[in-house]
């Protein structure tokens, strides 16, 4: 079925492409085939333990609705069909010239299906709605861990119609079992927390109303309620069904009266979330059109995993998973690119607010919001992370002092766990969820782990000379200093070209064991970390990790391989970043086309995997039943993905000293709208090449520089757009020219017969980049600098302690 992505928003002219779809609105997810709602899912803030799948269709209907003239049943028909995240519209036509408007919601966290008739409708048409009784699960599966009843037994209250409410209502109690089923898992890297549970059975009532009066029947044998409106259809008329959920009956009823009462406040509302969405995010135009449309979608799916009750709370994925730690903080980039800043905020004072006093950030959250689980320490790290990337982005320096105390209680606990001085932490790897088959035993550096941490060391430094801490500063800097002199050494195989996924803690020997995930992305910084090795780390990837469907997290002669059936033969995007900047940086279109290939299968299908399968050797993966379900989409996927297509395939990054482009032979391209300090950067990559010619910034020409002068666009208003052109070539122009700084913003920028000039600031270590035909002559405030030259890269580099606040002249020649 054809289809088109409209900023996000996909449109049919006939039918609801790729199904089934899952909606999701807050705690409600359901899942739609077309015909019937096939699942209901409802995290009940005050369910503690038990399933939180309400209903699945499995012999008999879910909920399905129609329409009725004398008596005969009519099926929906779809034809020019809008497709949102939250849910799906289309006309369907009737006899003659007469059409209905149709549609089935998430909003409010209730189920909506809706019809809306027009000026022309035959007479006698009714709207109605059915379901049968065993469309609600009993959670008695022991073979599925989807529907096993999590350590409680559930018994259902048959449906009974209330016409005094004009509501058909019913109601699940789950009760806890005396001692809750264990699974086999065995957790090495994050801590549960114990705690009195509440042994009461917990209830959720389920109310089905109508913003009409309802007519009831029920059909025994097979059970089957019936929901028919009393009167006949008129026209210029919406009429909606509302099913919700609460733990009283009571508040069901009050529930689905005030939504039924306010369903087009409802609805209205929800759309204008989501157009908020599509209107403010950046607009990809390329020749890859299945990419462009990611880029429009990723926004939007993102958007519906958000738990709206609690900001700064996002689910792992818009069905099946709740709120996590390292899963809602990690690569959050992706975020503020897109104008999500306000959440990104609200995500940094969550989990602070909800972290445990003693052991710091939740790993996993039950329904109420409490801690089920904390992180283990150096996931707990990404919370510093996300903490600068947010003042990158916005700037705001209050925000960066109001939550520095709690950052440098994360900080100050991971460094409790260093290893024999050596700047690394210990801990188990925070993936895969079963490190022992990755010869981990609890005495464990994890390789993983360790890039994560040193991203967010580098990033409490910058922290805390902003803010002037200097006592945080200058213990950042040993620690950054300390993984620098021993991460390669300890971790690096100079046989296999890699670094492997542990070493042990106790003898300090490398585990034999390999993980294209063992470098993890979490910042700009880690490229500094892996500068050395890029050229082996990729040739790596390439023999031992590239395949047909995506990244292979292990290699196949491994022994991990495929270890648990699940995780260890799947390719997690998330993890995939490092990867993207080995290509780009060393200019393998090639292998770009073929992630984008990969990004492109699943976007096809709707779909954003939390992870894919590298079992088969195929190019066409399956869709499965856990990590490829299809029609659902995971957030740090979404995340990872997007970073990824940003910073490599059009070759643009924004960190803490601006924004800086990273030319490849890459195609001709425009990213319009991308969100920084304020204002909107519309991003033109003009020719081909892995060198930059010029940078044009509304119509000022640039030269000598990949990165962008802060003052170049500084004048213009918060809330502007920016032009940038960015023209690239295939040959070095420039016998010296800057290549990327890290953390380093420029002012006062010139380029005039090979001579750099600039006013460059920052805060804490960073390192200035260059490319040069020859060592280059470095001074610093007037004074010579110490270069560091690689002649057979051409990159010379010099490092600087900044001072923030404090300017230092750059002349290079």
């Amino acid at each position: 079925m054809s289809y088109l992505v409209n900023r996000g928003i996909v449109e049919s002219e006939a039918g609801i492409p790729e199904l089934p779809r899952w909606f999701s609105d807050g705690r409600l997810s359901f899942q739609y085939d077309g015909n019937s709602v096939t699942q209901v899912d409802y995290r009940s803030k005050y369910q503690t333990r038990g399933s939180h799948t309400i209903f699945l269709q499995r012999l008999w209907d879910g909920f399905r609705y129609y329409l009725e003239q004398g008596g005969v049943t009519l099926k929906p028909k779809y034809g020019r069909t809008t497709l949102w995240p939250c849910g799906v519209e289309s006309e369907w036509k009737l006899d003659g010239d007469a059409k209905v408007t149709h549609l089935v919601f998430a909003a409010g966290e209730a189920i909506i299906f809706q019809v809306t008739t027009g000026v022309e409708l035959p007479e006698g048409y009714k709207f109605k709605l059915e379901f049968y009784k065993d469309f609600g699960l009993i959670t008695d599966d022991l073979q599925d861990l989807r529907y096993g009843d999590r350590g409680s037994r559930r018994h259902w209250r048959d449906f009974e119609f209330a016409a005094d409410s004009n509501m058909l209502l019913g109601s699940m109690r789950d009760v806890p079992r005396e001692q809750p089923v264990k699974g086999n898992e065995i957790n090495l890297n994050n801590m549960d927390i114990e705690r009195e549970e509440d042994q009461t059975p917990s209830e959720l009532f389920v109310a089905v109303g109508a913003d009409f009066q309802l007519q009831y029947q029920e059909r025994s044998i097979h059970t089957k309620y019936i929901l028919t409106s009393q009167s006949a259809l008129v026209p210029n008329r919406s009429y909606s069904f509302v099913i919700g959920f609460a733990h009283t009956e009571g508040l069901a009823v009050e529930t689905v009266g005030r939504l039924s009462a306010d369903v087009g406040v409802v609805l209205e509302g929800q759309l204008k979330r989501y157009e908020q969405v599509s209107n403010t995010s950046p607009v990809l135009v390329s020749p890859y059109k299945d990419l462009n449309d990611f880029i429009s979608l990723a926004p939007m799916y993102h958007e519906s995993c958000k738990v709206l009750e609690t900001p700064g709370a996002i689910k792992a994925k818009n069905t099946n998973y709740w709120v996590w730690g390292w899963d809602g903080m990690t690569s959050n980039l992706a975020s503020l690119y897109w104008g999500d800043q306000r959440f990104i905020r609200d995500m940094l004072r969550f989990y602070e607010e909800t972290a445990d006093a003693e052991y710091g950030i939740g790993h996993s959250f039950r329904h109420d919001m409490s801690l089920a689980s904390v992180s283990a320490l150096p996931a707990q790290s990404m919370y510093i992370t996300l903490l600068h990337q947010y003042y990158t982005i916005t700037g705001e320096l209050g925000e960066l002092r109001a939550r520095f105390a709690f950052a440098r209680s994360v900080y100050e606990r991971i460094l409790k766990m260093e290893v024999q001085g050596l700047g690394l932490s210990k801990g188990a790897s925070l993936f895969p969820d079963f490190p022992m088959y990755m010869q981990e035993t609890g005495d464990d550096i994890s390789s993983l782990n360790n890039t994560i941490f040193y991203c967010a060391s580098r990033s409490m430094e910058m922290i805390a000379e902003l803010l002037n801490e200097q006592e945080t500063r200058a213990l950042a800097d040993s620690v950054n200093r300390n993984i620098e002199k021993h991460y390669l050494p300890l971790f690096f195989d100079e046989q296999r070209g890699f670094v492997v996924s542990s070493v042990d803690a106790v003898t300090l020997e490398r585990r034999s064991s390999y993980n294209s995930n063992a470098v993890k992305w979490e910042n700009f910084f880690c490229g500094e970390l892996m500068a050395g090795v890029n050229e082996q780390a990729l040739r790596f990837f390439e023999q031992n990790i590239v395949c047909k469907a995506g990244l292979r997290e292990i290699p196949v002669w491994s022994e991990a391989f495929d270890m648990d059936a699940n995780q260890l033969h799947c390719w997690l995007p998330v993890t995939g970043e490092y990867f993207m900047h080995l290509i780009n940086g060393q200019n393998r279109k090639d292998l770009i086309d073929q992630w984008v290939g990969w990004v492109s299968y699943w976007t096809k299908k709707l779909t954003c995997p939390e992870g894919i399968s590298c079992y088969l050797d195929t190019d066409e993966p399956e869709v499965d039943r856990w990590n490829t379900t299809k029609g659902t989409w995971h957030a740090y996927s979404i995340r990872g993905w997007y970073q990824a297509a940003i910073h490599g395939v059009v070759g643009v990054g924004m960190e803490a000293g601006g924004l800086t482009f990273y030319p490849y032979d890459g195609e001709e391209m425009r990213l319009e709208g991308l969100h920084y300090r304020g204002r909107r950067f519309n991003i033109e990559l003009r020719g081909s090449g892995c060198y930059v010619d010029a940078i044009e910034v509304d119509g000022k020409r640039v030269e000598g520089t990949n990165k962008l002068p802060e003052d170049g666009y500084g004048a213009g208003a918060i809330g502007a757009d920016v032009s940038v052109v960015v023209h690239r070539v295939k040959e070095r122009k420039y016998p010296v020219s800057v290549k990327h700084g890290y953390g380093i913003t420029m002012t006062s920028y010139s380029f005039k017969q090979g001579e750099i000039r600039a006013e460059l600031q920052g805060a804490g270590t960073c390192r200035l980049v260059l490319e040069a035909a020859h060592l280059p002559i470095v001074l610093l405030n007037d004074e010579s600098a110490k270069v560091v030259y690689e002649e057979t890269a051409g990159v010379a580099t010099v490092e600087l302690r900044m001072t923030a606040g404090e300017p230092v002249k750059l002349v290079v020649s």
